[in-house]
């Protein structure tokens, strides 16, 4: 089994790949456009992505990825997130002049980082921040990551759990073309859509009239800039339950009616990685 993911070995992706899976191989990038490539190119039999923080909010990028590959969403999970400024052995924080890590993570340390002297770098990956800060035994320069990437790298903590919100979340999608049966999930179903409507007032809650009407409970609305079409959006929503199924034929049909086109990138159901 061939995991893609963004970051390297400590990461929070990572950690997410060790709440789903038992056996697999680790496909380490540093991009998460890589990732979805590595998928639809058939280098990975899945591929984990972060969507969306409970303090940073969502990773658009991300969300116009998924309309871009078109790769199923097979499952979801949500990690509680905690955070370590982690250095070199020795460094004090009075030593530190930078702090690296990946921008969500930044985000989510805000308030930590607003009082720290320190300049605040944004790199690719937060475990391989704390590798190349041993590595090259960098002692001017501290991490914000995760406790494994400072178990796996042997690496010192210097200041523990320095997220902003202690009920810190990132939810992460699971991206594949095969189903996931690794480990038990939720009964609860959730369908992401995806539509376009046009450019008129009212369009968009024509879309919701439908969904209320039908009683079909949104959890998530995100808008995506359409190419060519400045200051036009498509949208992608996430609805409970399975839109899939004949049950709902007759709302789809209705949302077609009212939408440009619609699509569905998946029905699926959540892992709650801190129960596993």
């Amino acid at each position: 089994m061939r995991i893609s993911i963004q970051g390297e070995k400590g990461s929070f992706h990572h950690i997410a790949i060790n709440k789903l899976f038992s056996n697999y191989e680790l496909l380490e990038r540093a991009t998460f456009e890589e990732v979805f490539r590595d998928v639809t190119e058939k280098r990975a039999d899945f591929g984990l992505v972060a969507i969306e923080n409970s303090i940073a909010g969502s990773i658009t990028h991300n969300y116009n990825r998924l309309a871009r590959y078109k790769i199923p969403i097979v499952a979801e999970v949500y990690l509680r997130i905690s955070h370590q400024l982690i250095t070199f052995p020795g460094v004090q924080c009075d030593d530190l002049r930078e702090i690296w890590s990946h921008p969500m993570a930044i985000e989510q340390c805000r308030d930590f980082l607003n009082k720290q002297r320190a300049k605040i770098i944004e790199k690719e990956d937060t475990a391989g921040s704390v590798n190349f800060i041993k590595e090259n035994r960098l002692t001017h320069v501290g991490a914000i990551a995760s406790d494994l990437a400072a178990s796996i790298y042997n690496m010192p903590i210097l200041s523990r759990n320095i997220e902003t919100d202690p009920n810190n979340y990132t939810r992460f999608l699971l991206l594949s073309y095969s189903s996931y049966t690794e480990k038990p999930l939720s009964t609860s179903l959730k369908t992401t859509l995806h539509f376009g409507v046009k450019h008129k007032s009212g369009s968009l809650l024509d879309v919701l009239h439908v969904l209320k009407a039908r009683g079909v409970n949104m959890t998530k609305l995100e808008s995506r800039p359409q190419l060519g079409k400045p200051w036009e959006y498509d949208f992608i929503v996430d609805v409970e339950g399975d839109l899939t199924s004949d049950q709902h034929k007759g709302l789809m049909k209705e949302l077609e009616g009212v939408t440009t086109f619609t699509e569905i990138f998946g029905c699926y159901k959540s892992i709650d990685a801190d129960a596993v």
